[in-house]
């Protein structure tokens, strides 16, 4: 059985990652070392499927240990500092994360025998602030604004010198924003829902911004067709195309959660210090279409929907 090393696989995508991978394949999961007890609830289920590795990514020797001993045909990673909130005022940690932390793993791979492809979970964000408002392709020019969009830019380049100077065998994967989780409610779809299902005041701030979004299991399932495709050395967009404004997305949720508060054109009082959003991000997702045979099976409208319903029995618990 092949053998698969993911890391952030106690991260929303990561978790529902590995719960996939290992249906199919020898998993190891890189969890992040912690004192949180918690800190493996979102893949409690698949523990007895999977073989939990402790380290950080920014621990190269760390690393270069766990990976020499597992010798993986795959690695997979999605493990990041990932809020781009966040990124502005704890600038050095995200670039430590992101970036050395892709370095340090890159040079692990480069020495594993029968190495087949490392997958990289990069972001539309690199994209950033484009005078178009249509669906942006591989082929736009990254105007990345901020630290967290930097950082995964640069790691991105930093694959791609891999693949020319020393023959790594990589994808790099530039998703759009992804909604469905279970276990964190910071971001904006979860938000909304979490904030209306209790009834509670919902802010937006940046109502007329203009994002494309994409079901967990889409996102999933781009990870899975990468690796299972013969295709290499390639970026690939994996998106909806769909252009909705947060505004829109919030009335859809008060619609699916019958909310009857009040949603304001701001944001909330202790939302972190952001001095840019970008206004347009949406992704065309023509390559992988056509390269990988990759197209998303979740509707928006049907996301939303699972989303709602599994926050609703969350909160009843």
């Amino acid at each position: 059985m092949e053998r698969v090393f993911v890391t952030g696989a106690t991260g929303f995508v990561g978790s529902e990652l590995v719960r996939e991978l290992s249906k199919q394949y020898e998993v190891h999961a890189l969890v992040r070392t912690t004192s949180n007890k918690h800190a493996l609830e979102p893949i409690r289920d698949v523990l007895n499927k999977i073989e939990v590795r402790y380290g950080n990514l920014t621990d190269y020797s760390t690393m270069r240990k766990i990976i020499k001993d597992i010798s993986p045909h795959y690695i997979i990673h999605v493990g990041a500092s990932t809020a781009v909130r966040h990124s502005f005022d704890n600038v050095m940690e995200f670039q430590e994360v992101n970036y050395l932390g892709t370095v340090n793993l890159v040079h692990t791979a480069l020495d594993i025998p029968d190495f087949k492809k490392f997958l990289f979970a990069s972001t539309m964000e690199v994209y950033g602030w484009q005078d178009s408002t249509k669906p942006f392709t591989e082929e736009t020019k990254a105007n990345p604004e901020s630290p967290y969009a930097v950082s995964k830019l640069a790691a991105e380049e930093y694959i791609r010198m891999a693949g020319k100077a020393y023959g790594l065998p990589y994808v790099v994967s530039r998703a759009c924003n992804t909604f469905g989780r279970k276990h964190n409610a910071g971001f904006i779809v979860e938000y909304l829902v979490t904030t209306m299902l209790k009834d509670e005041t919902a802010y937006i701030g940046t109502p007329d911004a203009i994002r494309d979004l994409m079901y967990v299991d889409d996102h999933v399932n781009a990870y899975i067709t990468s690796l299972k495709s013969s295709v290499k050395n390639e970026i690939f967009n994996f998106g909806t195309g769909n252009m909705m404004t947060i505004k829109n997305l919030a009335e859809k949720i008060r619609e699916l959660t019958g909310f009857k508060g009040d949603i304001i054109n701001n944001f909330p009082p202790d939302y972190p210090f952001r001095p840019v959003v970008s206004p347009f991000l949406s992704l065309d997702s023509k390559k992988a279409r056509q390269m990988l045979k990759w197209e998303p099976k979740v509707s928006i409208e049907d996301g939303l929907k699972k989303t709602v319903e599994y926050w609703k029995t969350a909160t009843q618990k």
